[in-house]
């Protein structure tokens, strides 16, 4: 908003769509990208909703200071989102294409069970299992047929996400959050996946004060409603992105089985030590915690989704250290 007057230029701006803002800051207009969610509005703008109203409400809301800025990513970081996605992608089509060939081998009567000599069931996609599927012949030319173009299916669809992750982990490593993707790894649960979404989601550390800030901006906080003297919790609220919530629950059920052992970094790890000494902090506690709610009689699912809760949170202070030190 500018001075007073039909000819006065406007100074400031607010918009909920980004490529806007680029064109309003070629302008030399001040633009911001406002949080829509946060924009105060009554009843009658619920019920009247169009461009004159909201931009009224929007420049209200300027001038009242009560806007909500909205962090913008760099092309940069905008395009390691789009591979995140893309990966998620294609791992969710490889999981659907073994299952179809699962279900195929299931209702044709085919069983690939028993032991491993440590005792152990074996495990489906093993080399084991791919010989053991060499030599399923079906009865009937549709059977063999079907089993065949199944394999196939696998096949291109492991080769497609195997050939995006290469892309994905390059693109990581020429962009700008390569050393704090590198530093996330250092904690157990944590692998490139999660942590590679985890920074570009984030992208700047320093935008959040407090891990608390963390847990609710990806939706792992609880939903709240208190009043007075009653306080009232229930699930988690699910905001924001679902991929890293989804995988940082993933990577918490790894604490079921974990050890005490600290996590082994890849020789030539340029991840400082102070760094690395966190996050093994991190993951003796993420165990222990989880630990004590199991013992307190707390359900497991619940304990996972307390662990991936904290989990982000040691995320976010490993990736505030790492920039730190690089600065």
């Amino acid at each position: 908003m500018g001075s007073p007057g039909r000819r006065s230029r406007p100074t400031r701006a607010a918009t909920s769509a980004s490529p806007r803002r680029g064109e309003l800051s070629a302008l030399g207009v001040d633009c911001v990208v406002a949080a829509v969610s946060k924009v105060p509005r009554s009843a009658a703008d619920l019920s009247s909703k169009n461009d004159r109203n909201d931009a009224a409400r929007m420049a209200k809301a300027i001038l009242s200071h009560d806007i909500s800025p909205v962090w913008v990513p760099s092309p940069e970081v905008e395009g390691l989102r789009d591979l995140a996605g893309a990966h998620d992608a294609a791992t969710a089509r490889l999981a659907a294409a073994k299952q179809r060939l699962l279900a195929f081998l299931a209702r044709r009567g085919y069983a690939y069970g028993g032991t491993t000599p440590a005792g152990n069931p074996r495990r489906y996609w093993t080399y084991d299992f791919l010989r053991w599927l060499d030599g399923i012949r079906p009865a009937d030319d549709g059977g063999i047929r079907a089993l065949a173009a199944l394999r196939s299916e696998v096949e291109a669809a492991a080769e497609t996400r195997d050939a995006l992750l290469a892309e994905y982990r390059a693109a990581v490593a020429a962009g700008p959050l390569s050393a704090e993707v590198e530093a996330l790894q250092s904690i157990k649960g944590c692998g490139f996946a999660l942590a590679a979404a985890f920074a570009s989601e984030v992208g700047d550390f320093s935008r959040f004060r407090s891990g608390r800030q963390v847990t609710a901006y990806f939706g792992l906080a609880p939903k709240q409603r208190s009043s007075a003297d009653s306080v009232r919790l229930g699930g988690i609220s699910g905001a924001g992105n679902a991929l890293v919530r989804r995988l940082a629950v993933e990577g918490s059920w790894s604490y079921a089985q974990a050890g005490h052992q600290p996590k082994l970094m890849p020789k030539g790890s340029g991840v400082p030590l102070e760094v690395r000494m966190h996050g093994r902090k991190g993951s003796e506690r993420l165990l222990r915690r989880r630990g004590e709610m199991l013992e307190r009689g707390m359900p497991q699912a619940k304990a996972n989704a307390a662990t991936a809760a904290e989990l982000v949170r040691w995320l976010w202070a490993l990736g505030t250290m790492c920039r730190e030190a690089g600065e």
